[in-house]
């Protein structure tokens, strides 16, 4: 038989274990509880969780990085000038526009393409007129006769002035020059077809589409 102090430390022990399996069983319903309700997430989840996302991010990357190259592949409207990089060549058509140097370079006089080539070879142009100027302004550019502001010809002027311009006299069109100089200048038009074209001249009625 049992003393009635063994029989006391027997109770008290299966009681013991009795409340540590209420309490084990508690903590567990809690975990559950956390979650399910994404308070907890188990050390797997985590994992996948972070593969996706950085999945995500190299395919992200890998996007902009086809993007970049995409881009790469569109030529852009200006290209470097000769050696030059394209920072400067930017640089230099920022402070040297195209009408700013044509109008320069009108002030030069040269009759033809000659004329300009010996001016750069005698180095008489200056820095502020790149001697390729078909290739510094590309995208601006016309012709070499537009470029030198030399005259159109003889035919040209006159299917200028009657058809577009609707000159029907040469009152009409020394008004015009004497009042739109710039403009006529930009039209590549002499200020007296008279004498300019008089080679070719006949009279007034004739240039005019009177005869």
């Amino acid at each position: 038989l049992l003393s009635v102090d063994e029989f006391k430390m027997i109770l008290l022990r299966g009681w013991s274990d009795c409340i540590s399996g209420i309490l084990l069983v508690s903590v567990l319903l809690q975990t559950s509880t956390f979650f399910a309700s994404g308070f907890l997430t188990p050390h797997y989840s985590s994992l996948e969780a972070v593969r996706p996302a950085r999945e995500s991010s190299l395919s992200v990357g890998n996007r902009k990085g086809d993007g970049e190259n995409r881009d790469e592949d569109v030529e852009p409207t200006i290209k470097p000038y000769r050696s030059r990089s394209l920072a400067w060549t930017l640089r230099y058509r920022k402070i040297n526009p195209y009408e700013k140097v044509r109008t320069r370079v009108i002030g030069f006089g040269h009759r033809s393409k000659d004329d300009w080539d010996d001016a750069v070879s005698s180095g008489q142009l200056g820095q502020y007129v790149p001697s390729y100027p078909d290739e510094m302004y590309a995208p601006e550019w016309i012709s070499w006769e537009e470029w030198l502001g030399l005259m159109r010809s003889y035919n040209e002027t006159k299917n200028l002035a009657t058809n577009i311009l609707g000159f029907r006299n040469l009152d009409n069109y020394l008004l015009f020059v004497k009042s739109n100089s710039k403009r006529a200048e930009g039209l590549r038009i002499p200020v007296r077809p008279d004498k300019y074209y008089k080679d070719e001249w006949i009279d007034e009625d004739s240039f005019f589409g009177k005869s």
